[in-house]
């Protein structure tokens, strides 16, 4: 009988899984040096490209053999099994991590600790010259931190600050923080909060082609199995080959320069299942018998939808045709889909948000928008394949004629045909004859407005805009209502109606709490109005939910610059030099640094 299979799946490694981890070795020492000479490293990079897996499996077992002390891998989510509740003074970011680095101490001993009382509680240890040695510690899944509820903000920052004190109070401490790509903003403004100085980031990419053949053929070793001359190679290629078939049925092959680790341990994983028992040697034949990685791929996003879909009410047949006719070109290539205000693509917006959870989409957030795309090009067939073994178990929504003509207008939107987009969102209204289908015309209303809006018809606009909001509040939708206001304030901003504008977006704030930039605006329409220090207690508010939203920076910096206040518009515009170099070129940006630099300083002087 074969050993136990040695490639993990979806599983990520562990300590005890380091023999069977290959194809990182650059990345492992890569980040081992730069942690050794910096006081905070930032590792980022997609959700399940193995981030994980290279702290515990790479990187900490790495320095557990040097003159070192190694702290467990640490988290700050809220998953302990020590009882939280009733215990107002507990920070749980704080107790969180202390219970996953403490080895030994009580879950009840922890509770009002310091970050830095843990570690000064530690046994001092030195090297054979009597020095102290290094102190590591990790955080994993940093993205945690920023992912709560609003009322967890002033725990979040208890949290960067008592990590800041413990940073300054132990020199010996290096920390290590990982998080997703699309939280890393979130983190800049804190970076130099924890750490004054030494802060360097590190990005971890898919694998490369010889790190992929590496973790193909690594694990092998010790088994009694391995692949025949080529073979691995060709389950490399095969990862990396994939091929789009328009509606023609014509078809083309490319090959990508990266192999996402989750597919090749997924096939890894079945092929090593799928052999006989006596197999010693593995073959091309093997490969074609077993490792079908379309199938393979298929089945991950079977699991996927049928999750989804349970979850959502939803027939699984339906959830296949939407991600194939949404996410899938007529050319055979990868198409992006714009989140509307309530819905995407005429799903419930929370359905293509647990696909990406679920690593068959890709969430891109850009210009103030969300899109969504497949996870990879490797997963456009396994999808198209899926849904034709659908086709025919259900019939056809009925408002599929309508579905096609309003994705029609919004593409035509997309591509600045607006006559053509505002013919085909008229069409989808003609057809939509169903009165229980409110929300299609809540959504096809607001398409209408923004499209009115861009012809420049902006009364029309601001009618249909109203109208969307009133059918989305009957609808119970009043998020979705407030994304409706939200629009229309910033149409009657344009339009210098600055007291409508206040209103508005001041209502669709009030539904939104946690939008920014819609924050930011309603605070620009108040500076407009003349109201210069209910702006700035906005911008107060908006920055104390997300400290380093760029735009809301400026704007504050440039209200202060105004109103006298030069220190602080001086630490406003500094920190959106760092974090936007770009924004802080912007000519009124600029300005408002200049005024700043102007007013005289604590000497009566102009400040350096």
């Amino acid at each position: 009988m074969p050993p136990v299979r040695p490639y993990l799946g979806l599983r990520s490694y562990d300590a005890d899984d380091r023999h069977l981890f290959h194809g990182r070795e650059q990345e492992t020492e890569n980040v081992r040096a730069l942690w050794e000479s910096n006081r905070l490293v930032v590792l980022f990079g997609q959700s399940g490209v193995g981030k994980t897996s290279l702290l515990r499996a790479g990187i900490l077992p790495r320095l557990v053999g040097e003159a070192a002390e190694v702290l467990p891998l640490g988290r700050v989510s809220q998953g302990t099994a020590f009882p939280t509740a009733g215990m107002p003074n507990l920070n749980p970011y704080t107790y969180s991590l202390l219970s996953t680095w403490s080895r030994a101490t009580s879950p009840a001993q922890l509770t009002g600790m310091t970050i830095t009382a843990f570690l000064r509680g530690l046994e001092d240890q030195r090297d054979r010259f009597g020095d102290p040695v290094p102190l590591y510690g990790a955080i994993d899944q940093f993205e945690e931190l920023f992912s709560d509820l609003p009322h967890r903000i002033g725990y979040r920052e208890d949290f960067i600050a008592d990590l800041r004190e413990a940073t300054a109070a132990v020199p010996r401490l290096r920390l290590l923080v990982s998080i997703r790509e699309d939280a890393l903003a979130r983190l800049l403004p804190y970076e130099q909060d924890i750490v004054p100085s030494g802060v360097c980031r590190y990005p971890m990419l898919s694998l490369r082609p010889d790190a992929a053949l590496a973790a193909v053929t690594g694990p092998l070793v010790g088994t009694g199995r391995a692949f025949a001359a080529g073979v691995a190679e060709r389950l490399v290629q095969d990862l990396r080959t994939v091929t789009f078939t328009n509606t023609l049925g014509e078809r083309r092959t490319v090959e990508t320069d990266t192999v996402e680790p989750s597919h090749l341990q997924m096939v890894c994983a079945a092929l090593w299942d799928a052999l006989p028992e006596d197999v010693e040697l593995i073959s091309f034949q093997h490969l074609q018998d077993h490792a079908d990685i379309d199938r393979m791929l298929g089945n991950a996003c079977s699991r996927a939808i049928a999750e989804v879909a349970a979850r959502h009410g939803l027939a699984a047949a339906e959830l296949w045709r939407w991600v194939k006719a949404q996410f899938i070109t007529e050319l055979g290539t990868r198409s992006t889909v714009y989140e509307g205000i309530s819905s995407t693509a005429g799903m419930a917006n929370s359905v293509p948000r647990e696909l990406a959870r679920l690593f068959l989409l890709r969430a891109d957030d850009r210009a103030g928008s969300r899109w969504y795309e497949l996870l990879h090009d490797r997963l456009i067939e396994p999808i198209r394949a899926g849904a034709r073994s659908w086709s025919g178990v259900d019939e056809e929504p009925t408002h599929s004629r309508n579905a096609l003509l309003l994705r029609t207008a919004e593409s035509a939107l997309a591509d600045g045909d607006l006559a053509l987009a505002e013919q085909y969102a008229t069409e989808a209204v003609r057809f939509s004859t169903d009165p229980g289908d409110g929300r299609f015309r809540a959504e096809v209303e607001a398409l209408l407005a923004h499209i009115s809006a861009g012809r420049n018809r902006p009364d029309e606009a601001a009618e249909r805009y109203r109208t969307a909001a009133a059918a989305f509040d009957a609808l119970g939708d009043l998020p979705a209502g407030g994304g409706a206001l939200a629009s229309l304030g910033r149409l009657l901003l344009l339009q210098g109606q600055v007291a409508g504008a206040v209103d508005e977006l001041a209502s669709a704030s009030a539904r939104l709490p946690g939008d920014i930039e819609l924050r930011t605006d309603h605070a620009l329409a108040l500076a407009r109005a003349g109201l210069r220090h209910a702006a700035i207690g906005v911008l107060n508010s908006a920055l104390a939910v997300e400290l380093g939203n760029v735009e809301a920076l400026a704007l504050r910096g440039i209200l202060h610059a105004e109103s006298g206040s030069a220190a602080a518009a001086l630490r406003d515009l500094e920190m959106v030099e760092r974090l936007s170099p770009q924004t802080a070129r912007r000519p009124d940006v600029a300005a408002a640094r200049d005024r700043a630099l102007r007013e005289p300083g604590e000497t009566g002087q102009p400040r350096p």
